[in-house]
């Protein structure tokens, strides 16, 4: 037995609770002045579309309109008003007007057609009070009401309407129900109803018609009851393109795209062509799985009509963009021509950007060009991919234009940007100036202080977040953690992981984010004992237990872990597979690296720019410069983390000539030099004798590359004139530098002095060296030369001076 609807006791009449609960705009009633009266001027007339003229004249000359013409003149209205032009809709409200004046304002014809002129108008509320004016018996009214309030997203109100109809003497038809159905089916939570009026259309025609059968499918699988919703499809006795692609969009919003398309090729089997919406729900189905199945779509689209359709060449524009496809989305967007859909050009240029940002900005300024605004999803893309902060500030003055500025998607695309660039002041300035927050933009910009080393920001903007009442999620805690970059944060690193117990228990889910944190923090006991009590050790959870024994040196257990978990059968990635080679140049084992590197090349990893730089520097370190220059040759962009190891493996093995070719090379790459690889270029010089091209390096830091000098391009500098025997010069050098000389400055001083037997100036450095009180291995080496120039007296007091001090003891791997 069909399952029954509310009795009317437990409802009120809908239409009265709306007239009291929705807002009115002047319904319209009689006796209001309007144009309809006397004899009309060729200069109004001429406002009306011809239809509607023709009825003004008709009146004018003094027929009464039946109430067949007012309602097909109120319908007539009814476009006009759906697409928002009030004039047309100022008509028909006089025209309604008259319909009173002559009594015909309750007919069913005029009725329905002035609720559904004012529904489509969002008029709701005046739909409501017009459709009280209307004969109660009449389906057509009930029909007009209840779709229009459905139209208007009044989805319970129009489950309501269709309660007391179907408790009054009018009886509902096919509309009625298709109307209730489309109800249920937006709105989530009615299933139950829509069960039941599925019911009472079984108990009134068990072989309901194509129209409603239709409305059922779509009912059950709006609801996601996709079993259903077949079950009733294959119980329909005849299907048309409507009711297949209803089931078609079904089981493509259930995400079960395979489904979507064998439905489409029984349609096809069948004899039923598709129309634009089956082509377009295919495509979307496409989107989710293969390429070949999209390709096929694209064929039967250009066999048929359907391929001169802007809205299936749009939608597969989005397919091909989806699914990887570049440049076949590119193909048919230019022969589409102009696209007016500022959806469809976000969605290409989304995909895009991840490929080539260079023509996701072509197509930026062609959408400017031809005077459509980017929307927030649009602009959120390319902000993504932007790698230059010159372009990123262009772009953001565009969207300050377009009013996007404080919006939270774009807002928060805009500062990890600027984090990313390192402008983390400007980063925060745009989170600042953000209307609202979400989880995404707190997260965002507590990465962006943790990143950067601004771990009292980040804190300071995490207990913000907890204020402001959003509960951090996993990846916020994970951001939170990384702040926690050092033994100074220990205790706040131990407060997180409390607050994280009580919030989540012995989550597993943020397991590896606290183990990188105790590694940083120094302490690798305690991470460990994290790692072990993890019950399931994922891939991520290795990988920061191996990086943190790297970081800590303990080098032997990090092997020993990696070794595991190659036995394990767990796949080794470029991050880790880099980490263990780093480890390998590091502490001299370059057996186990050139292992690591067959590895690579066997798994298809060799390629990354991780490994393949990890690979550069082992062999650079271990002297092998051959092999690291092979490895380096193979990377087509190399980074300048690569491009520092293949230089300073050149510095350091006596082939400065290379090490500087290596360098001009770099330079017209486009690579901006940093610190690091001055460092190695200058050392480079100084190894090779070469004093003016150091000089010149150093004097162009500033001016050429932008780099601020620091104690080590000193101490190298002073390395460069010490080995040349122009001591005199180097202490010049080091009496002018802006900052004070540390230990390595002096030290390296005095090593030339040590090999140029200057034993004057050593005593000038002792003097230096006891006023800082540096360790005894200085001392040492005064000694030395005092020695070696014959002043056997001054040797022994230096050495006699040096009671007390300590020199921390050295030790080897090997």
């Amino acid at each position: 037995m069909p399952p029954r609807l509310p009795s009317p006791a437990l409802l009120a009449s809908a239409h009265r609770r709306a007239l009291s609960a929705l807002p009115a705009t002047a319904a319209a009633r009689p006796g209001a002045p309007h144009l309809l009266d006397g004899v009309p001027r060729p200069d109004r007339l001429a406002q009306f579309p011809p239809e509607l003229a023709c009825f003004v004249r008709s009146r004018a000359a003094g027929h009464t309109p039946s109430q067949f013409a007012y309602g097909n003149t109120l319908k007539a209205c009814a476009p006009a008003a759906g697409a928002g032009a009030p004039g047309n809709v100022a008509f028909a409200e006089q025209v309604y007007c008259a319909a009173w004046k002559d009594g015909l304002a309750g007919d069913a014809y005029v009725c329905s057609g002035m609720v559904d002129l004012l529904a489509k108008s969002g008029r709701l509320g005046d739909a409501l009070r017009a459709f009280a004016d209307g004969d109660p018996g009449s389906a057509v009214c009930w029909n007009a009401v209840i779709s229009g309030a459905y139209r208007n997203g009044e989805h319970g109100l129009a489950i309501d309407m269709f309660t007391d109809m179907a408790w009054s003497s009018c009886e509902p038809n096919s509309f009625t129900y298709s109307g209730v159905l489309s109800a249920c089916a937006a709105a989530a939570a009615e299933l139950c109803v829509g069960r039941a009026v599925h019911g009472l259309v079984l108990r009134r025609d068990p072989e309901y018609d194509l129209f409603i059968g239709t409305s059922i499918v779509n009912m059950y699988a709006k609801s996601g009851d996709m079993v259903a919703a077949m079950r009733e499809f294959w119980r329909m006795p005849a299907r048309n393109v409507v009711s297949w692609t209803t089931a078609i969009a079904g089981f493509v919003q259930e995400g079960d795209p395979a489904s979507a398309v064998r439905l489409l090729r029984e349609m096809v089997r069948s004899g039923v062509s598709m129309n634009k919406f089956t082509a377009t729900s295919v495509l979307l189905a496409c989107s989710q799985m293969y390429m070949e199945v999209a390709s096929q779509m694209h064929g039967m689209i250009i066999k048929t009509e359907l391929y001169l359709d802007h809205v299936v060449k749009e939608a597969l524009i989005c397919t091909y963009a989806s699914i990887g496809a570049i440049e076949l989305s590119e193909k048919v967007f230019e022969e589409v021509g102009r696209v007016s859909k500022t959806s469809i050009w976000s969605t290409l240029i989304y995909e895009i950007s991840s490929h080539s940002l260079s023509r996701s900005i072509e197509l930026l300024m062609r959408m400017f060009r031809q005077g459509l605004t980017p929307n927030d999803k649009c602009y959120a893309s390319v902000f993504s991919s932007v790698d230059s902060i010159e372009l990123g500030r262009q772009l953001h003055s565009s969207v300050i234009k377009d009013g996007f500025v404080h919006g939270v998607v774009v807002g928060t695309a805009l500062s990890t940007m600027y984090s990313r660039g390192d402008e983390v002041e400007d980063s925060y300035k745009v989170f600042q100036e953000m209307q609202e927050h979400d989880e995404v933009s707190w997260t965002s910009m507590v990465a962006g202080f943790a990143s950067h080393g601004r771990s009292a920001q980040a804190f300071r903007l995490f207990r913000n977040m907890i204020l402001d009442n959003f509960k951090p999620g996993h990846i916020t805690l994970s951001a939170i953690l990384s702040a926690c970059n050092g033994p100074e944060c220990l205790l706040k690193g131990k407060e997180l992981h409390g607050h994280i117990l009580r919030a989540y228990g012995e989550t597993t889910s943020i397991g590896h984010s606290l183990v990188s944190m105790y590694s940083k923090c120094r302490e690798v006991q305690i991470a460990r004992r994290i790692f072990d009590a993890t019950a399931c050790k994922d891939q991520v959870m290795l990988s920061s237990m191996i990086s943190g024994y790297s970081t800590n040196d303990c080098n032997d257990e990090a092997i020993s872990l990696f070794q595991l978990m190659v036995a394990a059968g767990f796949l080794i990635d470029s991050f880790i597979c880099s980490s263990i080679i780093s480890l390998c140049a590091n502490i001299a084992r370059p057996l186990y690296g050139k292992l690591l590197h067959g590895y690579a090349t066997k798994v298809g990893i060799q390629s990354d720019l991780s490994v393949s730089s990890s690979l550069v520097k082992l062999y650079s370190k271990n002297g092998n410069l051959r092999d690291s220059r092979k490895v380096f040759d193979e990377i087509s962009s190399p980074d300048l983390v690569t491009w520092t190891a293949i230089i300073d493996g050149y510095a350091q093995h006596g082939s400065g000539q290379d090490s500087l070719r290596m360098f001009d090379l770099m330079i017209k790459h486009g690579v901006k030099p940093d610190n690091v690889v001055l460092v190695s270029i200058l050392s480079a010089c100084s190894r090779n004798g070469l004093v003016e091209e150091g000089f010149n390096y150093f004097n162009s830091m500033r001016s050429v590359y932008g780099v601020q000098p620091v104690l080590h391009h000193y101490c190298c500098m002073v390395d460069l004139l010490g080995r040349s025997g122009r001591l005199a010069e180097a202490k010049s050098f080091i009496e002018s530098m802006p900052m004070k000389p540390d230990l390595m400055v002096w030290s390296t001083l005095l090593a030339a002095c040590r090999v140029h037997d200057d034993a004057v100036l050593g005593r000038f450095v002792e003097d230096k060296l006891r006023e800082d009180n540096y360790d005894s291995g200085s001392f040492t080496t005064l000694s030395n030369i005092l020695a070696n120039s014959g002043d056997w007296e001054e040797a022994a007091r230096v050495r006699k001076s040096m009671n007390g001090a300590k020199k921390e003891p050295g030790w080897s791997m090997v």
